[in-house]
């Protein structure tokens, strides 16, 4: 049930429905904090994909300039967040399933902080 916390959209199910279980819960709140700032991060790819790219991609001269920076944050930074988010997943799916309490390194104390434990 802990691995499950590192699923996308399944870290509900060891947040809620194992909630006496410390080592599901801690698993399952990590994931959860994971999959936040994934979609904190997508959300200001977004908007900064539509204000340079969009908004000011159409200045006359600084145009082309604003496009390449929404361009270096759209992909090259996406695929390198993304990349560390499934190996970081993939590590805590390991450690969650040979029954160690790993803590990821900055995540678990901002885990802790939103929602405690």
């Amino acid at each position: 049930m802990a691995a499950i916390g590192y699923l996308p959209l399944l870290f509900f199910l060891p947040v809620f429905l194992s909630r006496k279980s410390r080592f599901v819960r801690l698993h399952g709140l990590q994931g959860m904090t994971l999959q936040l700032g994934l979609f904190v991060f997508w959300i200001g790819v977004w908007v900064t994909d539509f204000l340079f790219g969009r908004v000011l991609g159409n200045m006359l001269i600084l145009g082309f300039v604003f496009r390449v920076v929404a361009w270096l944050i759209h992909y090259p930074l996406g695929f390198i967040v993304v990349g560390t988010y499934i190996v970081i997943a993939l590590i805590g799916i390991m450690h969650a399933l040979s029954g160690e309490r790993w803590r990821v390194p900055i995540l678990s104390t901002y885990s802790e902080r939103l929602f405690g434990s």
